[in-house]
């Protein structure tokens, strides 16, 4: 079960951390941006027993270049999936994994966009995806092969899904990478 595999995950984890523990490895998962309800992520059911469907709250993800970092920073809308309704930073916040949660990903003004979003702080982005990008190029056998451009905002949304786990993306493509340095 998903939600027992988070439930096992070493929660001590920070950006620095993140570029030992997670890889570049894309899972086919179907769907758009969607993340269990809190009861579902706090260890209930999450399923509503009169018609046995998940509990979903949606979100618009939005990425802009952070001029100061110089890297891609990602914003995040969550709404209930019931009627739409905008969800509270609080509500949001659940669904990111809590050594994240107002640390790296907090509440901010989009500059775009208006309203409060959740936002992944880009300070660590660079030196993370580096490390990626670094360890994919290594390849199989020693063989050094860079990855191709397009493939570079999956390893980007990958990167991201870790701080947030409860969001699933449409990866259609399989990418591996070690992030040791």
């Amino acid at each position: 079960d998903e939600e027992d595999e988070y439930a096992d995950m070493d929660m001590d984890m920070d950006m620095a951390e993140f570029e030992d523990e997670a890889a570049a490895a894309y899972d086919e998962a179907g769907g758009a941006a969607v993340a269990a309800s809190p009861q579902s992520a706090a260890g209930g059911s999450g399923v509503d027993g009169e018609d046995n469907l998940l509990k979903v709250r949606t979100y618009d993800i939005s990425i802009t270049y952070d001029n100061y970092y110089r890297t891609p920073r990602v914003w995040l809308s969550g709404y209930t999936a019931s009627d739409r309704s905008p969800l509270t930073g609080d509500q949001m916040m659940e669904d990111v994994m809590s050594d994240y949660a107002n640390r790296t990903v907090t509440m901010e003004r989009h500059p775009h966009v208006e309203g409060l979003h959740a936002s992944v702080h880009p300070c660590q982005h660079g030196a993370v995806m580096k490390n990626i990008v670094r360890n994919l190029m290594k390849g199989v056998e020693g063989e050094e092969k860079e990855p191709p451009v397009e493939s570079y905002l999956f390893i980007f949304l990958k990167f991201v899904s870790s701080m947030i786990p409860t969001i699933n993306y449409d990866f259609t493509m399989d990418v591996s990478a070690s992030t040791a340095k």
